[in-house]
């Protein structure tokens, strides 16, 4: 089983529209996934169409202890959802103060329920709060949606420090797996520079695949739904197909070099 966290400290890069559609994207592919939000704004359980009301057990729920991940969950287009809400905001501060706050989502990730699961998918807020903190401790590697604009290499810069921080402290095993670059055009010059530099720093963890610019993409998660529910003809849709299917085959290859003596 894999976690995936989605991180990025920037906000406004996509991240929790990779997070979705790479989901749907692996579901269609024959793996079985589920995706927790970890984000007090709740985009990615908006972006599924899921709304939580009160008596309802969400993700703060399954972090405590409180309730299984099967309780918890909520099934959309084939991806096993553990949902956020707003009071996930007053959570994060009354959590602050608590022992063991940063490894609630590690030691959650530990039970039965999840055992059959091929990976775990985590959006992220977008600045390093109790929640980012999970995520980074408890993930196996990062991906990190990068829209192509010169004011997102500072998140990524950021993020990067946080990164050896952590695997200094919480998690020896973090990784950035990959950049995938989003409203990407190459057409564009500035678009064309920050994709330069991004590769000259982290080489072939950048994705070959991008993801362009495309209206459906924003309409479909306001509709509730994944790109490919909403229109799998669509830019979109052929960008995170493509973006999974690169996906998978960089994890093939790890799990070939692990096996190799």
């Amino acid at each position: 089983m894999r976690v995936i966290g989605f991180c990025n400290l920037k906000g406004g890069v996509g991240k929790t529209t990779a997070c979705q559609n790479l989901a749907a994207a692996l579901v269609r592919k024959g793996l079985k996934v589920a995706a927790l939000d970890l984000d007090p704004q709740s985009n990615l359980t908006a972006a599924f169409g899921i709304s939580v009301s009160d008596d309802q057990p969400y993700v703060y729920d399954f972090l405590m202890g409180d309730a299984s991940f099967s309780e918890v969950m909520r099934t959309r287009e084939g991806v096993d959802v553990a949902p956020s809400s707003l009071d996930l905001a007053i959570a994060e501060m009354q959590l602050e103060s608590q022992p063991g706050r940063d490894t609630l989502l590690k030691d959650a990730l530990q039970c039965e329920d999840l055992a059959g699961y091929d990976c775990i998918l985590c959006d992220s807020p977008p600045q390093l709060g109790i929640f980012t903190r999970n995520v980074l401790a408890a993930s196996d590697e990062l991906i990190v949606p990068l829209d192509s604009e010169f004011f997102s290499l500072a998140g990524l810069r950021l993020l990067t420090k946080t990164v050896e921080l952590f695997r200094k402290r919480l998690n020896r095993e973090l990784v950035i797996g990959g950049v995938l670059l989003t409203r990407h055009n190459p057409k564009i010059i500035m678009n064309r520079e920050v994709e330069k530099e991004v590769r000259s720093h982290f080489g072939d963890r950048v994705f070959t695949r991008y993801i362009r610019r495309n209206i459906s993409l924003v309409e479909a998660g306001g509709a509730g739904l994944s790109i490919f529910g909403y229109d799998p003809e669509s830019n979109g849709a052929v960008d995170y197909e493509a973006a999974a299917g690169e996906l998978l085959e960089r994890w093939n290859e790890d799990g070939k070099k692990k096996a190799e003596p």
